[in-house]
């Protein structure tokens, strides 16, 4: 428990302080904080999410609030997959999205037109904190001799990711952390995620990123017992992490965890858009606020989605409005995040 608040502790301040050369070497890069677009008082009869694949846990998290959000309102919700992030963004910045599954970099990226994306999405907001820590590791087959990052040099990895560029964000930065460079593996290109991952018990990859307890790695490990593998819990890992919002945490039990494991753990978020309007916003949030016990019964990553992780105080992308009132009425609004959107924002 000790180690999972120092994790929100020290993920929520790292993200402050991205590093110029991860966001594209843009240190200037700025945030667009313009007012929501849509004036519309009227509800959408509809609303989609954009998630990962099937079996990811962007996919899970985003079918429950469908779920709920067409049950608690007149609204109702659909998820809708994709490669990832990088295969929607231009969905919800032309307003034919409403909301989608991001993690905290990916999102900062995407505002700010930095890093893994060519072009910046300003009209981007963030609904809610989403899910804290969503862990991610390195997993193998159960049977093979890697028992640790270096173990990886000279196999081969899924690669590229297509849509999902972050994958390879994050799969660099683990390789990194056990002292292994991107040419010191075989890298062979996948299209998304759900195919690298079925490469590994397949046999054509011997290592891909995934993250732990969703429905992929189950599926995979009844073609093949896989393992993931532990990661290097030590300051030199956490620093380089911090750069990206993350740090090393300790896996829960879950398939694929063979006795203790170290894992990456970072904010998994819901962004918007200020081309949703503010009531549309408003009354999304507060139905998934006001019904997260059953959002808890969904699927085990909304354990982790709890009330006092919605609202950041190192938010990196604006909240929208319609958010932003909300949590106001219940308190969870304070003059601190007030000062942190001024400042992000100046």
């Amino acid at each position: 428990m000790k180690k999972m608040k120092s994790f929100v502790v020290a993920a929520l301040a790292s993200v402050l302080i991205l590093q110029p050369w991860l966001l594209g070497g843009t240190a200037g890069a700025k945030l667009d904080c313009g007012p929501v677009t849509n004036k519309s008082d009227s509800l959408p009869r509809t609303i989609a999410i954009g998630t990962n694949p099937a079996g990811t846990g962007a996919h899970a998290l985003g079918a429950g609030l469908a779920a709920v959000a067409s049950k608690a309102t007149s609204v109702s919700g659909k998820v809708q997959p994709y490669n990832g992030p990088n295969a929607w963004m231009t969905l919800l910045d032309n307003g034919e999205l409403e909301f989608g599954i991001i993690n905290i970099l990916d999102s900062k990226m995407a505002a700010t037109g930095t890093g893994n994306y060519k072009k910046a999405y300003p009209s981007i907001r963030i609904a809610q904190g989403g899910v804290f820590p969503f862990t991610v590791g390195l997993v193998v087959r159960d049977k093979s001799n890697i028992k640790q990052v270096s173990d990886l040099k000279g196999k081969r990895m899924a690669w590229d990711f297509g849509g999902h560029a972050i994958n390879q964000t994050w799969q660099n930065a683990m390789l990194e952390i056990g002292g292994v460079k991107g040419n010191d593996v075989v890298q062979v290109r996948v299209s998304n995620l759900n195919d690298g991952v079925r490469a590994v018990a397949e046999g054509k990859v011997d290592s891909s990123i995934v993250a732990l307890g969703i429905g992929l790695v189950e599926e995979v490990n009844a073609m093949e017992p896989v393992r993931f593998i532990n990661l290097p819990d030590t300051e030199a890992a956490n620093k380089l992490l911090g750069q990206y919002g993350a740090m090393i945490v300790k896996a829960s039990p879950s398939t694929g965890v063979k006795g203790e494991t170290h894992v990456v753990g970072y904010p998994l978020q819901l962004a918007t858009s200020s081309k949703v309007s503010e009531k549309a916003v408003y009354t999304m949030v507060k139905a998934w606020w006001d019904n997260l016990a059953e959002l808890q019964t969904l699927h085990p990553l909304f354990k982790r989605w709890k009330k006092e992780h919605q609202v950041l105080t190192n938010f990196t992308v604006p909240y929208h409005p319609g958010a932003i009132k909300f949590y106001k009425e219940v308190g969870a609004w304070t003059a601190k995040h007030e000062a942190h959107l001024k400042e992000i924002c100046s």
